[in-house]
């Protein structure tokens, strides 16, 4: 079967007129993998990236989160939940605060609360040569085996396609190329 998979991609890319960029390019999208290493650039920390066309949002692994007061403005510190992470103490302007449905194992039958607050900040995220920012809510991932999570809104920021039988398919971040974040352009349009 992977033997058709290999002939058949470079047959499908030669068809449609394909470019290689971080791999396959169809229509400006790049084909990534169901996992990718990305670099966050304001905290300068490579991390590993589940991309999910089922989660709507991104989220950054966080923890020891707090929200405080600065200079007139709501900004939010805390410290990046991955296995390689050292005891940063991060602080960044709050951008939001996004309402997430609790998953099952979440909720606390005493609290009965099937929703959580989480805070909501403006990271660039580069994904192979594109980087583009994003809005990322921070959350305690420290269970998870992916410290990002790059839901459906970010895929499109990319202009990223997902191929779920490809993992770490754009190598390394080297963030040659930045994008604007379409939400952004479209906010301004209207």
């Amino acid at each position: 079967m992977k033997f058709v998979r290999i002939l058949t991609l470079p047959l499908l890319a030669a068809a449609l007129g394909v470019h290689a960029q971080d791999g396959v390019e169809i229509n400006h999208k790049v084909i990534l993998g169901l996992h990718e290493h990305a670099l966050v650039k304001e905290i300068d920390h490579p991390v590993e990236a589940k991309l999910d066309t089922g989660a709507v949002s991104a989220s950054l692994s966080a923890y020891d989160i707090e929200m405080f007061d600065k200079d007139g403005k709501r900004w939010v510190r805390f410290r990046l939940g991955a296995s390689d992470a050292d005891d940063t103490l991060y602080e960044l302007p709050l951008d939001d605060t996004v309402r997430i449905r609790r998953r099952l194992s979440d909720i606390d039958p005493e609290e009965d609360r099937s929703y959580t607050r989480r805070p909501v900040v403006r990271l660039t995220v580069c994904i192979g040569e594109r980087e583009v920012p994003m809005r990322v809510n921070l959350a305690d991932r420290r269970n998870f085996n992916y410290p990002l999570l790059v839901g459906s809104e970010g895929l499109r920021n990319l202009r990223s396609l997902i191929d779920p039988e490809m993992e770490f398919s754009s190598g390394k971040p080297r963030c040659t190329v930045t994008l604007a974040n379409l939400d952004d352009e479209e906010e301004q349009q209207q």
